[in-house]
């Protein structure tokens, strides 16, 4: 369908687009408000924590970007924005050498399209968004679709106040509109919809770190994402393998009832944002043959309760028999912390 139809429509969809956007007047706006864009530093973008890509890598992105508005199917056109959206991940954590999240990515996307210096992206994206596939929006592809209109809306309307960071209501409608429209179900990725979205990362002793950006429920179990994640990576042995959450260098496994989008909104509720980061790798066998394996209780981060120690930290895990009413507690911040049943109790006194 798509080459009986599209290859001989797209040429003329977007002249039309074009000539459309220049009666209104919106092209040669949009042209000024990219060349503002492009002289801003990239930390007036929003871009905080990382090195941008250097021009060596901001030419490659163009061209892959070039490569994509040359292409007439939009299934064809969302693979290469999800290899450009990639690359900029990689590039993102390499400069870093550590993992980042959606709040991250929308800022440097809007940089790095800002650094590219084509208008014409406009149209492409508004031609796969209406175009694409509606079973092809609940993943990835609808992911960074979303976000790459997202960020040439933060670029149309560069001179607002904080214009770099957040996006206008106006098109927080627009996105509504577009998905009540395109999708039967309302779970389709928008912006206000990234709590639909997990960044886990497999964890391998022989490959490093591979990140990917996975569409799980709010109320998904450890168990469920452990199944995707599997899947994703292609996991041979899944069975060996399970969640795990790292935060501020510790990292504590996580059980299989427990909900990883709820810690997430936990921790990003925090008066202060502390780094933190979901890892899919391979669980340590401690069972030696000539002693048994001690306990190893699984904590379970669903039970938050609340605390007024005021000097509590991630840091803080201690364990005393002496108490037989007292239960461990784990503080995930000032005002956070986990309670573990006595039965995890043992004879030794632990302090972290």
């Amino acid at each position: 369908m798509h080459k009986c139809v599209l290859k001989s429509l797209k040429p003329v969809v977007s002249v039309a687009l074009q000539e459309f956007q220049v009666r209104s007047g919106e092209w040669q706006e949009l042209k000024e408000n990219l060349s503002l864009a492009k002289a801003r530093p990239p930390q007036e973008m929003g871009v905080a924590d990382t090195l941008p890509p250097d021009p060596m890598a901001i030419e490659k992105i163009k061209h892959k970007f070039l490569t994509m508005s040359k292409l007439y199917s939009p299934e064809k056109k969302v693979t290469m924005l999800l290899r450009v959206c990639k690359l900029i991940y990689t590039i993102m954590e390499d400069n870093s050498g550590r993992l980042y999240g959606a709040d991250d990515f929308l800022p440097m996307l809007t940089y790095v399209l800002a650094q590219c210096d084509m208008p014409q992206l406009d149209n492409e994206i508004l031609y796969m968004m209406e175009l694409l596939d509606p079973s092809l929006l609940h993943g990835e592809g609808g992911y960074y679709l979303t976000s790459a209109y997202g960020a040439m809306s933060l670029i149309r309307n560069i001179q607002e106040e904080q214009a770099a960071r957040v996006l206008s209501s106006e098109t927080r409608d627009t996105l509504h509109q577009w998905h009540r429209r395109r999708t039967t179900q309302r779970s389709a990725p928008s912006f206000d919809d990234f709590q639909n979205y997990l960044r886990v990362a497999l964890q391998e002793l022989d490959s490093g770190c591979t990140a990917k950006t996975l569409q799980v429920r709010p109320y998904a179990t450890v168990e469920e994402v452990c199944q995707l994640c599997a899947h994703k990576f292609k996991v041979s042995d899944p069975e060996n393998y399970s969640l795990f959450l790292v935060v501020e260098g510790s990292s504590q496994q996580l059980a299989p009832d427990t909900h990883p989008q709820k810690i997430k909104a936990e921790l990003h509720s925090r008066s202060q944002a502390t780094p933190f980061h979901f890892v899919f790798r391979r669980v340590a066998n401690l069972k030696t043959s000539s002693s048994p394996a001690p306990p190893n209780p699984t904590l379970n981060l669903n039970d938050l309760t609340v605390t007024s120690d005021s000097q509590a930290n991630l840091n803080d895990l201690s364990m005393d028999p002496s108490a037989p009413s007292a239960q461990p507690s784990l503080s995930l911040s000032p005002t956070l912390s986990l309670s573990l049943p006595p039965s995890h109790l043992n004879g030794n006194s632990i302090s972290i």
